[in-house]
Order: structure tokens, then C-alpha cells, then sequence
């Protein structure tokens, strides 16, 4: 649905964002709940807002071979389990690759309300038929709306995992979702959705430390997690690195990726500054614009199995693939000299700043409030986003954090020219099946 697509919490701050400064950020205190649940509150003095996310494993280059974005629908499903939603501002989520969240907006006056929603959803409570009917065609609209659009780079990482973690060649991304029975999906849900030590809930607003870890303790503490597991490749791990398939979606797609080594490793955070470089030139060249839609990129394709860093592009009508692949191949084979590399002395240390404490709300109201935008969507998106960083580096997020603000344009230039080469490029060509 649109409302889902036009998430309430959105990305205030892209590349060229580095001029913010830092006041006083909120309060970070960390603590993990008795059954291993972690949390990380962000406490702000005096705001009347609560912004509560969980953060879950399952998502689109997670989901089991044949159950295309059965994660997407299965988040549908879960927001139902506490009834009909009629705010999606104040409950909402999203499924993407690197998992999913399930969010609550609210206040000090009902933030007791956003845990027992959580509680609930993290819970194996049971679908309804009912929800399943009205959810499918909410979920098959964002498919809808992104089609319409030359948005859909998310949904095209599910078909991805489908053709290079499960070997598919016809990716049913409606039709997977549309025939998947109820007890299926409950039990896909109970099996993979939560996860010993891979639930994280990030809380941001005006409730103290103490009084959020005993209320937090007393309703998600009793919640059994399971087993660390997600469906496994089904795919032999050699297979060809030129791949086509078709969808069930009426836009041609193209992805390439590059195995790339993991979070934890030295190179990462030059591979973090990498994409950043080679983001803002996809997005903002002039040749791209006339063949793609939506284009972007990412060091965070996180598999099982490896780390990838990505490129996915929606083309346009009667574009000749090749002239997209050799534009992008040249953008990144510009950052192959250290020379072209020169706002790295600029981005690194800022980004060390951004990844070492959350945003200040007082500094972002001030210099960045884009018009439109409440403050409780600036604290909501402060949140959302420092707790996804949580997530995805743990206690390893300090040493990232301090690891950036050395990154040289040498130091990208060397990552790009040992990782990023055409022998390790894998490619990806998704065409409708009308098309065939």
C-alpha cells in the first residue's frame, strides 16, 4: 500500500549531508533482557515522543527457495496479530534485505501500549484467515506501486536470493505469495522470524533507562526464542556468474554484485566509504538517468552465506542492458584512482562521527528539518537508523566507528581495484515474462 511505501520514518540524511554537527545526543544505554533479547535506548530529556523498533532476521535474500518475500507478507500478517491497523503512523514496519522492522510511534503517555504491541508481535500468535485475505493484496500493492514507478530495486534482492542462493530461473514474486497457505506461513513465521541472539529493540524518546528496562523485562522477557537458523541455500555454491531470469513483474531489472569480506573486517569500513562514492555518481549521472529508474548501491547484502556489495538498477523501456553495465562499470572504474577519490578526507571523518553516537534532534531541527517533516518523524528516524547500525555491527559498531574516520582515498582505490573487478562481478537480468 502506498502508506507502507511512503514509510512515516524516513532517510533524512544521504551523501552530501556532512556538514551536521553534534550537540547533545541522546543518552545510549545498552542492556539485554533475560531470554537474550538485546536492547539499546536512546534517551532524550524532556521529549514527549516514543518511538519503539525491533529488529528481525528474516527478509527478502533470507526467505527459502520458492517463498519469494514470504517475509514481506509474513510482517503483513505479524502487524495483524494486534488487530486491525488503522494509524500506520503509529504501527508500521518494513521488510528489506537486511531483515525486518516492526515500529511503534508514540508518547510518554502510551509507550506501555508500544511494548505490549511488540510483545505480541514477537510472540508466535496466531494469523487469521480474515487478515491473510485482506493483507495479500495490501502487500501485492507495493509491488504494484513500485512497478508503476521504476522503484522496484528492493523486491528485485528477493528474486536475486531466489536465482543465486536457490538456483531459480522464473521468479514467482506475486504468484509465491498468492498461493502460500495460512498454516504455512504461520509456521515459517514461528520457525525463522525470531532468533536467539539476532532480536535487537531500539527505544528513543523521553523514558529513562531504568524505568524502560524493568517495564521491557516484564513483557518481552518471558518470550522464548528460537534457535539461530534461517532457510538455507538450496543452490550449489559454484554456479554461473552471468545470470537472466524472468519475473512475474513487468519491469526489466538489472543487478551486479561483488563478494565482499564481512562487517567485522579491517577492509570494511573503506568498502562502506566506497559505495557512498559510488552511490552519489550513480545516482546523480546525467547518462543513467536517460536508461534507469530507480539506481542505487549498498556494502550491506548480507546472505548466510557472504557479504556483497551491490549495484540495482530498474530499466527503462527498451534500454539496451549493455549501456547500462558499461556506465556503471566505468563509474566505479573512476574510483579505481586514488585522485578521483578526493571527498573521502571530508566523508570519513564524518561518517566516523555519525556511526559513533546518534544525532543530536536539537542540531537537525535547526540546520536539516526538511519541510513536511514532524519532529516526531526526526526522532523516529534518529532511531530507526541508529538501531539498524546496532544491529548490524553489535559490539563491533565502536571499532567501526573509530576505523572510518581513517579510510584515505588510497585506501578506496585499493578495495575497488582488489574486489570490484570484472572477473569477480556476478550480474543478475530480470525480464518480464511477457517478455520471453
Amino acid at each position: 500500500m502506498i502508506s507502507r511505501i511512503q514509510h512515516a520514518i524516513v532517510v533524512l540524511f544521504l551523501l552530501g549531508n556532512f556538514s551536521l554537527t553534534f550537540a547533545a545526543p541522546p543518552e545510549v544505554t545498552r542492556f539485554t533482557l533475560s531470554n537474550g533479547i538485546r536492547v539499546v535506548n536512546l534517551y532524550v530529556e524532556d521529549s514527549a515522543d516514543v518511538c519503539i523498533f525491533s529488529y528481525l532476521p528474516l527478509g527478502l535474500v533470507a526467505d527459502g527457495k520458492a517463498k519469494t518475500q514470504w517475509s514481506h507478507l509474513i510482517e503483513h500478517l505479524v502487524l495483524r496479530t494486534t488487530g486491525p491497523i488503522n494509524n500506520y503512523v503509529e504501527r508500521n514496519g518494513q521488510t528489506t534485505y537486511h531483515g525486518m522492522h516492526l515500529d511503534f510511534i508514540g508518547t510518554t503517555d502510551n509507550w506501555q501500549q508500544g511494548l505490549e504491541l511488540q510483545a505480541k508481535w514477537l510472540s508466535n500468535s496466531p494469523f487469521s484467515e480474515t487478515d491473510l485475505v485482506e493483507e495479500l493484496p495490501r502487500a501485492l500493492s507495493e509491488l504494484d506501486f513500485v512497478t508503476a514507478n521504476l522503484q522496484t530495486g528492493l523486491f528485485a534482492m528477493a528474486a536475486w536470493n531466489q536465482v543465486f542462493r536457490h538456483g531459480e530461473t522464473d521468479i514467482a514474486m506475486r504468484g509465491a505469495i498468492e498461493s502460500a497457505e495460512l498454516s504455512e506461513l504461520q509456521a515459517y513465521r514461528n520457525r525463522y522470524l525470531v532468533h536467539a541472539d539476532r532480536v535487537l529493540l531500539c527505544v528513543i524518546g523521553g523514558i529513562e533507562p531504568e524505568a524502560l528496562q524493568a517495564a521491557m523485562e516484564e513483557q518481552l522477557g518471558p518470550i522464548n526464542l528460537t534457535a539461530n537458523a534461517l532457510p538455507k541455500a538450496t543452490a550449489t555454491p559454484v554456479h554461473e556468474k552471468n545470470r537472466r531470469a524472468t519475473w512475474d513483474v513487468n519491469v526489466t531489472h538489472y543487478i551486479e554484485t561483488y563478494a565482499i569480506p564481512n562487517a567485522t573486517h579491517e577492509n570494511s569500513p573503506a568498502f562502506f566509504v566506497a559505495h557512498l562514492l559510488l552511490n552519489q555518481s550513480l545516482m546523480m549521472d546525467t547518462e543513467l538517468k536517460q536508461l534507469t529508474g530507480s539506481i542505487f548501491c549498498g556494502a550491506d547484502l548480507v546472505t548466510p552465506e557472504q557479504t556483497y556489495l551491490y549495484v540495482t538498477a530498474a530499466l527503462k523501456p527498451d534500454i539496451e542492458i549493455e549501456k547500462v553495465k558499461q556506465r556503471i562499470g566505468q563509474l566505479i572504474n573512476q574510483l579505481k584512482q586514488s585522485e578521483n577519490n578526493a571527498q573521502v578526507a571530508m566523508i570519513a571523518p564524518a561518517l566516523s562521527m555519525q556511526f559513533s553516537s546518534p544525532m543530536d534532534i536539537e542540531m537537525v531541527r535547526q540546520q536539516h528539518k526538511p519541510a513536511g517533516m514532524t519532529e516526531t518523524m526526526m526522532l523516529g528516524n534518529i532511531g530507526l537508523q541508529w538501531g539498524l547500525l546496532e544491529y548490524q555491527y553489535g559490539d563491533a559498531l565502536p571499532q567501526f566507528a573509530s576505523a572510518l574516520a581513517n579510510v584515505s582515498a588510497a585506501d578506496v582505490a585499493d578495495v575497488v581495484n582488489r574486489h570490484l573487478t570484472e572477473d569477480a562481478r556476478m550480474t543478475l537480468v530480470l525480464t518480464p515474462r511477457a517478455a520471453e
